[in-house]
């Protein structure tokens, strides 16, 4: 394989960004600001949307006039919550299935009403009552995409890598000193380090904070090889094109993104599923019609044929061939990859908040 040059200029002009890393790439080259579509309208029917960088685009939402787009980005769904605790108002957030119980535990987010999604009946049945989605009898959530998080790597300098049958405690090899990359994300990169130390992430709800330290004191083994942690997969991505790391934890959109080869490891990925959620401040008839723009089937096809991302509408899901999905990485059978996913869920407020806390700390001073 020959290593492409991450080169904002070449990969416009050759049409080899999609919309998304065009706009992430111009953006972090100073090319362009914006968080908004169109001749910018303030109006109390415009959709104020707090979400992650790269889904600021009106494809994500079909159906709602691009100029009645607000855009806000949050590094991760934790800076989102603390966003919101604030003050900061919206009509939708856009965090993940581990989030809304500690979202509700904070007092920010209402039920959602049902009979209010149009879309509701063609969602994959395992993505409807997660049990951090589904509680008190009420749904917190509403599914949109899925992917997973997990090893991308280099395929022409790791040679020996092999899907099924290699850990996750690669990433530890003396011979990845300083060019592993990962996430600056607890949620995504510590999970899936923590199910390669053997812990259940879908039973974080047993971890104590005593766990948590010995965690991070077997994290500290890792150190050493890290090079690049960023919550912009696309820094990420360009570290592995240019050659600067040859591994990192990332989604599984930048395989496709870069070329390089995406690793299911032998203990497994962890499978994650983002959302909305509806804010105390939120203005309802906006925000459900934006939900139903997230769910639809024409949100569907953008997400798979874009971004290389799973979407939870099964006949959207259908529309991009057996071919695409495969070039994507994406589940042939979407219902049993969902039904036997790794989802993480929440510990306690406590132990949730010093894993940040640690995070913080660990991540601190690198590159």
């Amino acid at each position: 394989m020959s290593k492409p040059k991450y080169d904002i200029t070449k990969k416009i002009l050759s049409g080899k960004l999609n919309r998304r890393q065009m706009i992430q790439a111009m953006g972090a080259a100073g090319l362009i600001a914006t968080t908004q579509f169109g001749t910018k309208v303030f109006a109390e029917d415009n959709a104020r949307i707090l979400t992650w960088s790269g889904y600021d685009v009106p494809e994500m939402y079909p159906g709602v006039a691009p100029e009645r787009l607000e855009f806000t980005i949050g590094d991760d769904a934790e800076s989102m919550l603390q966003k919101i605790r604030a003050g900061f108002e919206c009509d939708i957030a856009h965090p993940c299935t581990s989030d809304p119980i500690r979202w509700h535990r904070a007092g920010q987010i209402q039920p959602l009403d049902l009979s209010r999604l149009v879309h509701w009946d063609n969602i994959f049945d395992s993505m409807k009552k997660l049990p951090t989605t589904y509680f008190e009898g009420k749904h917190w959530f509403a599914p949109c995409e899925f992917g997973d998080t997990t090893i991308i790597y280099n395929q022409d300098i790791l040679t020996n890598v092999e899907s099924g049958k290699t850990p996750i405690n690669m990433l530890f090899d003396k011979n990845l000193e300083g060019k592993v990359g990962m996430l600056d994300s607890a949620a995504d990169s510590l999970y899936v380090l923590m199910i390669g130390m053997g812990i259940d992430v879908s039973n974080m709800a047993s971890v104590t904070i005593e766990d948590v330290d010995k965690v991070y004191d077997e994290l500290e083994k890792l150190r050493p090889n890290l090079r690049v942690v960023s919550a912009d997969p696309t820094t990420l991505e360009q570290a592995i094109m240019d050659g600067e790391i040859d591994a990192m934890i990332a989604w599984n959109e930048s395989a496709w993104n870069t070329g390089m080869r995406m690793l299911t490891p032998a203990e497994g990925t962890l499978t994650w599923c983002c959302g909305a959620v509806l804010p105390n401040s939120a203005n309802l008839d906006v925000a459900y019609e934006v939900i139903n723009a997230m769910q639809s089937p024409e949100c569907s096809r953008f997400m798979l044929e874009d971004y290389g991302y799973g979407h939870v509408n099964k006949i959207g899901y259908d529309a991009i061939s057996t071919e695409a999905k495969i070039e994507r990485g994406l589940a042939l059978d979407p219902a049993s990859h969902l039904a036997n996913g790794n989802f993480s869920d929440n510990p306690s407020a406590e132990v949730t908040d010093y894993i940040e806390q640690r995070w913080a700390e660990f991540t601190a001073g690198v590159i």
